[in-house]
């Protein structure tokens, strides 16, 4: 079985397929000025691309977990992932506080499964 990787680099690739199910790794946003509404906007437009990039989309999302810096910032997240995720198609998901890796400015990361 052939595990098809996209967006390499000598840490990590930014989404992995294996046995029909898509890895993506932690998205982060390049736009750090931004409020946490549009710091996962920018994710999850990401996501949509990395997902496409495998053959898939949101609504085949499995598992999707969500690090948030400050835990104040959980219903303005929820806010732009509802009216991200496809309906019907809630994934399952956790959403954990932590001291993120990187600036102060840096409010979310957001990894995933998906089938393909």
């Amino acid at each position: 079985m052939t595990i098809e990787r996209y967006e390499s680099g000598k840490r990590l690739s930014q989404v992995l397929v294996n046995a029909g199910t898509v890895f993506v790794s932690g998205q982060i946003p390049a736009d750090l000025t931004q409020d946490i509404s549009g710091q996962t906007r920018q994710v999850l437009a990401q996501v949509d691309r990395l997902l496409a990039l495998a053959g898939t989309d949101k609504s085949r999302i499995l598992f999707a977990n969500i690090w948030l810096r400050h835990g104040s910032d959980f219903d303005a997240m929820n806010a732009v992932w509802e009216a991200w995720v496809t309906p019907g198609h809630a994934p399952s998901r956790a959403t954990i506080g932590s001291p993120l890796v990187g600036p102060d400015s840096l409010l979310i990361e957001i990894a995933l499964q998906a089938t393909a």
